[in-house]
């Protein structure tokens, strides 16, 4: 009998004390999203499955395959918190792409030459861009944003297709991994993820994780580390990403999750494979807000199987993702919540 009250008071004080148990998950968030796909079909093929890249030999990859992938892989990460309903997938043959010496808008014969060409010379030599505000003009997709039949775009593209990672446009866009697209005629922000299907679906990750951070630096300011002398200083995104040479000052020889290059072991950018061993508390994020620096554990690259994707899903997975608002700063607990719909988020702050 003793024992059992023991017991008893020991799992009470555990739950008391907000560790014993993660929060209670955020709801799933719906999101509609389009995909395009730019994938010419050249001599009964699609150049994805017979072109390559200039001095390599590793095959590209399928951009209606990534789509899948890259769906379950978001919606897996967020804990079931972000669902992505793909509205529409269009197979286009209109280009939006430019040459940036000359000006050439090039269309799909245009685009098919320059990548047969050996070395892909012209697009080393003259860079490509491309044109964010004809894009979503020509298949109304600003409109659609306001209308909310959709809340982003991914385009699945070629290399070289001149498309930053992610762009934001809308009223009241910001720095999106890009500068925002002006001049667009919506209201609502749009996001557009440019993809690349000679990369794979971790190099796909990684584009969606530079958003996260840039939308975070938005949320909670840029990343101040150098400025910041005591721990108690940092905003919650600044502990999350900081890893162990970034921490020492804090905590020495500790670290907490990393940032989408810099691991908690990492010494150098995309140091995914590190073997060293340091002391992380990331298994602490369970319990956002209440993230003390307690029962560290000791780590390395084995953790995320040493590999770029295992390490893009490590991170994501311990992103908050949980139901209400962080009381000492008035924020939500749920911080994908303000990548997919930013300013939904910022007005569940004031309620």
């Amino acid at each position: 009998m003793k024992r059992k009250l023991v017991l008893i008071l020991c799992l009470f004080m555990i739950g008391f004390s907000g560790y014993g148990k993660t929060n209670k998950k955020a709801k799933t968030l719906d999101v509609n999203v389009i995909v395009v796909i730019q994938d010419p079909i050249v001599n009964g093929k699609r150049i994805h499955e017979t072109f390559k890249t200039p001095g390599y030999s590793f095959q590209w990859h399928d951009p209606w395959q990534l789509t899948r992938e890259y769906k379950a892989a978001l919606e897996e990460v967020s804990h079931g918190t972000v669902k992505y309903n793909i509205v529409e997938i269009i197979d286009t043959k209109e280009y939006f792409t430019f040459l940036r010496k000359s000006g050439e808008k090039l269309n799909e014969d245009r685009v098919v030459e320059l990548l047969q060409e050996p070395d892909w010379k012209t697009l080393k030599e003259e860079g490509a861009g491309f044109d964010y505000k004809a894009f979503v003009e020509h298949f109304g997709f600003d409109k659609m944003r306001d209308e909310g039949k959709i809340h982003e775009v991914w385009v699945w593209t070629f290399p070289y297709g001149g498309m930053w990672e992610s762009n934001m446009m809308g009223e009241g866009a910001f720095w999106l991994n890009s500068n925002p697209t002006k001049d667009v005629d919506c209201q609502e922000l749009l996001c557009v993820m440019g993809l690349n299907y000679e990369r794979d679906l971790a190099c796909a990750l990684e584009s969606y994780g530079h958003r996260f951070e840039s939308i975070m630096m938005e949320v909670y300011g840029w990343w101040d580390f150098d400025k910041k002398e005591l721990r108690s200083q940092l905003t919650p995104w600044e502990l999350y990403t900081a890893y162990n040479g970034r921490y020492d000052k804090y905590n020495k020889g500790m670290s907490h999750i990393g940032n989408i290059h810099f691991p908690p072991n990492g010494e150098k950018d995309y140091d995914w494979g590190n073997k060293k061993k340091v002391h992380t508390y990331a298994d602490n994020w369970a319990h956002f807000p209440q993230v003390k620096d307690e029962n560290p554990r000791e780590i390395d690259c084995s953790e995320w199987n040493c590999s770029h994707i295992g390490y893009m899903k490590w991170w994501f997975s311990h992103v908050p993702h949980f139901a209400g608002h962080n009381t000492a700063d008035g924020r939500l607990n749920n911080w994908w919540h303000y990548v997919v719909d930013y300013n939904d988020a910022k007005s569940k702050e004031k309620k």
